[in-house]
């Protein structure tokens, strides 16, 4: 333990990408399964929707909802740094020219790495994702933050370059992404920093799932390598730090679905008459969100009743300050959006509970080309991976009480007897804990919000599904039927 001589409580946040929570089996992710058996498994978690990583990555580091935190899509459209289309998140270099351009701050709220730095303590953050991902564990920058590609400060970034001679390129595969930031970790952040926090973004299995499909072959092999590199890891650390003094969060951002038909929205709204091609500007569509500008903004109500009876839509999101166009619609607000960067119009794709070919619930429609993926509000995307272990966590236990990627912000900084900003809206999760209260004692309830909208081909119904546990509220699902 000659890196922790005074005991100090060391937490890791620790994210494996798109990790489902029926993935972790015995076979599949022995190590993993392992630590779930020893700690606490949450089996109701909840990511944030849209169910996308950016998004999901910026209620992590400020425990809020998107309508808070500012991060409202994958890619976000802001016409005066591009006027023609969306940019996405994953790039960095955009995130900061929108926090330039609204002042220099990014995110609305106090993050984590801001409040623990205000505390005295130390956070460092590494992640195998896109930049911008790795970006957003801690865009004002207070410890070092370590990407495959680049890294923050520039003095960190520049004392990589001399020991390691470069970061990766493009063509790094997601195993070699691994290792490189485990290396940086493990040989110059950990002992240079002696950081309290450790954040870790791991892109697999999300990179994996995407382009075989759940559970396939090759995705089963990712897992059991990743899980192993982990292992490895764990042991690291408590040779450091000893075991005694480790306390570890492994969770996913999102759940995952696979894909059942493929649609072209940009083609179907050409063809319905409100865009000019699918590349125009009058109709910007990105992952979850419709923005319309000019002349587009004036057929607000006619897109929306469109888009009510397409089948590929399972639910739809205006705005709130546009309702009184269409008070029949559910508003952002329902699904913890609603942010100045908010598109007029949010969506979800329609989805099923039926199995892949292997065995495996949840199916999608969606504008992709790949094999599987997130975004919907269905409960396969929103149900996320937590699983908690180590000092001060219950030993055996498993949790069917909600709880929230938003959760973890303020739970951590309880561990470290810091009081979260009022910003903060997650809740402390206090069943996990040694002398918390067991998670079956707790009072769930459950409650909807429902919108019926009236198209050509009859009545469709839009129901929110929640979850609520002590005063806080979960999304679990929606859905657009028939």
């Amino acid at each position: 333990m000659a890196e922790n001589p005074d005991n100090r409580q060391i937490i890791l946040l620790v994210v494996w990408d798109g990790l489902r929570p029926d993935m972790i089996t015995a076979e599949r992710t022995p190590f993993l399964y392992r630590m779930a058996q020893q700690g606490v498994f949450c089996r109701a978690n909840h990511a944030v929707f849209p169910t996308a990583t950016r998004i999901n990555s910026a209620a992590l580091t400020t425990g809020c909802y998107p309508g808070q935190h500012g991060i409202v899509d994958n890619e976000l459209y802001i016409p005066s740094i591009d006027a023609q289309q969306a940019v996405s998140c994953a790039d960095w270099t955009f995130l900061q020219k929108l926090a330039d351009l609204e002042g220099g701050r990014l995110l609305d709220v106090p993050t984590l790495g801001e409040v623990l730095q205000g505390a005295g303590k130390k956070m460092v953050s590494v992640g195998s994702g896109s930049p911008g991902t790795t970006y957003l564990t801690d865009p004002t920058i207070t410890g070092p933050v370590v990407n495959w590609a680049t890294a923050w400060p520039h003095s960190a970034k520049a004392e990589i370059e001399r020991r390691y001679g470069s970061f990766l390129s493009l063509e790094a595969t997601s195993a070699e992404r691994n290792q490189f930031i485990f290396q940086v970790l493990q040989d110059y952040l950990m002992p240079e920093y002696q950081p309290d926090l450790i954040r870790i973004w791991l892109t697999e299995p999300d990179h994996s799932q995407h382009q075989h499909g759940l559970a396939s072959p090759e995705v089963v092999a990712i897992l059991a390598d990743l899980d192993q590199h982990f292992e490895r890891f764990w042991g690291d650390l408590e040779e450091r730090y000893g075991q005694e003094n480790l306390t570890c969060f492994l969770l996913s951002d999102h759940g995952f679905t696979t894909i059942s038909k493929r649609v072209d929205p940009d083609q179907a709204l050409v063809e319905a008459g409100f865009k000019a091609s699918p590349t125009s500007n009058d109709i910007v569509r990105t992952s979850n969100s419709f923005y319309l500008t000019g002349s587009a903004q004036d057929r607000l109500g006619d897109i929306v009743r469109f888009l009510q009876g397409e089948p590929w839509v399972g639910a739809l999101f205006l705005r709130d300050d546009l309702l009184e166009a269409c008070p029949e619609m559910m508003p952002q607000s329902a699904v913890f959006g609603n942010h100045r960067r908010s598109s007029e119009i949010m969506f979800a794709y329609q989805w099923s509970a039926a199995e892949n070919a292997h065995g495996i619930p949840g199916y999608t429609i969606d504008a992709s080309s790949m094999a599987a993926t997130h975004g919907s509000a269905s409960p396969y995307a929103i149900n996320n991976t937590l699983v908690v272990w180590g000092k001060g966590i219950k030993q055996g236990a498993v949790s069917t009480v909600p709880c929230s990627i938003i959760d973890l912000a303020p739970t951590i900084l309880h561990l470290f007897e810091i009081k979260p900003p009022r910003e903060m809206v997650g809740r402390f999760l206090y069943e996990l804990l040694e002398e918390g209260p067991l998670p079956e004692a707790l009072v769930v309830t459950q409650d909807t919000w429902e919108a019926t909208y009236q198209t050509a081909a009859g009545l469709r119904h839009q129901i929110a599904t929640y979850s609520k546990v002590g005063g806080y509220r979960y999304l679990d699902q929606v859905r657009l039927s028939p």
